[in-house]
């Protein structure tokens, strides 16, 4: 059983991905914590290759024994942990309880097992010289249930869709980053086809090739991961639902009007959006406030998790539109602004008692006009600094309220804000 996942084990054997994520920066400073490591987030955004990568560190920059990492996958076999270590312990001919020597433990697929999170639970109390790292798909199975059982136990992190740097990274392009000023309208276009290429294995695909590729990952979350999961009765309303958001990013979430035009209660659907959003399929923002209690009572937009759903859910989806999804996923946005009055401002980022408005404007012409509703936050909220992500101005003014206080407004083209 394990000798089909350790190919490492292999004298001068390296599973050899030689391009890293950001997020490998910081799994090595976790590799002598003694807690858990869990790396959680979308099907193909490379958990797997990322585990295989701290292997090969762990073997060739920490001179780690080779036959002391143990790699397993449970998306072919549901069997237990004690089944894996008991398996090791005999080709090994040794038991791991009171030996000194550190065993590395890599666990893929983690969401799949029954009962895991006191599987492993019971590991890491009992055997300190076990370390883990584990991985799975979706975000509550393990976070849920990691949260309940593994306080305090173990470190979470997310593995989210490429930025625009590993974006070019991984098309081989990375110099035009330390040359950008050179490099202007090249990396305008690259900007154009990021947009819709997000996952590794598609950045130098066509956009119909994305639209195929991106499907597979959908349809296998609708019908297959979020079943196994949540209480489903009806898995095509899901990808009814991802296909209205497609249309219109950003809407305003009416769980009343929506339900009744689907033909579903309001708990049903409210239900959904909590699953797809679990899922890593969508991202839901909350409308601003000081107070967190009135933030969740207000009423909320979503969008989809990343734009490389668009060539599947939306292909015609206009530019303006998806250039504000994609912002409000890089900025890893909680909160929007709207009005009673309909003021409104796309992104608010900062901690709560320092809060920066974000405003997409992806047009080539930018006035006055356009800053309004940046301004009527920051003379709320007192903010000093406010940010506009345009098409291609790049300026920063200082614009003064009507009560005399100035307020600093940057203005960034998506594409070299995508880049910081």
């Amino acid at each position: 059983m394990l000798e089909k996942y350790n190919f490492h084990w292999r004298s001068n054997f390296f599973y050899n991905f030689p391009k890293h994520r950001n997020l490998f920066q910081y799994l090595i400073q976790s590799v002598d914590k003694r807690q858990i490591v869990s790396v959680s987030g979308l099907r193909r955004t490379g958990k797997t290759t990322l585990l295989k990568q701290l292997i090969d560190y762990l073997i060739s920059i920490r001179k780690v024994a080779r036959e002391d990492i143990i790699f397993f996958s449970f998306d072919e076999n549901q069997v237990s942990i004690e089944d894996v270590i008991a398996e090791y312990e005999a080709r090994a001919g040794k038991e791991l309880l009171g030996i000194k020597t550190r065993l590395y433990v890599f666990l893929d697929g983690i969401q799949k097992l029954d009962n895991w999170q006191n599987q492993i639970k019971y590991y890491y109390d009992q055997y300190d010289n076990i370390k883990f790292f584990i991985s799975g798909s979706a975000s509550l199975f393990i976070k849920k249930k990691s949260r309940e059982s593994l306080a305090g136990r173990i470190f979470e992190y997310s593995l989210v869709p490429l930025s625009f740097k590993e974006f070019l990274i991984f098309r081989g392009k990375e110099d035009l980053v330390e040359k950008r000023p050179f490099f202007r309208d090249t990396l305008q276009k690259e900007f154009t086809a990021y947009q819709k290429r997000q996952f590794v294995e598609v950045v130098s695909e066509s956009e119909e090739d994305v639209g195929r590729y991106v499907q597979t990952i959908i349809e296998k979350i609708v019908y297959q991961d979020i079943p196994k999961i949540f209480p489903i009765e009806n898995a095509d309303l899901l990808m009814r639902i991802l296909k209205i958001i497609s249309s219109y990013p950003g809407m305003l979430l009416d769980y009343m009007s929506l339900s009744r035009d689907i033909g579903i209660s309001r708990v049903t659907l409210s239900n959904y959006f909590y699953y797809l959003e679990e899922s890593f399929l969508i991202k839901k923002l909350y409308n601003f406030s000081k107070n967190m209690l009135t933030s969740e009572k207000k009423m909320k937009k979503v969008y989809l998790s990343t734009t490389s759903f668009f060539p599947f859910l939306n292909p015609a989806i206009d530019e303006t539109r998806l250039v504000e999804n994609l912002m409000v996923v890089l900025t890893d946005a909680r909160f929007f602004w709207r009005t009673p009055q309909k003021y409104e401002v796309d992104i608010i980022t900062g901690l709560n008692d320092v809060p920066v408005p974000v405003e997409v404007k992806f047009a080539n012409l930018i006035d006055k006009k356009d800053t309004k509703n940046l301004l009527r936050f920051s003379g709320k909220f007192d903010c000093k600094k406010a940010l506009m992500i345009t098409r291609d101005t790049a300026v920063t003014e200082m614009l003064e309220l009507k009560d005399g206080r100035k307020i600093d407004v940057t203005m960034v083209p998506a594409w070299l804000f995508s880049l910081k």
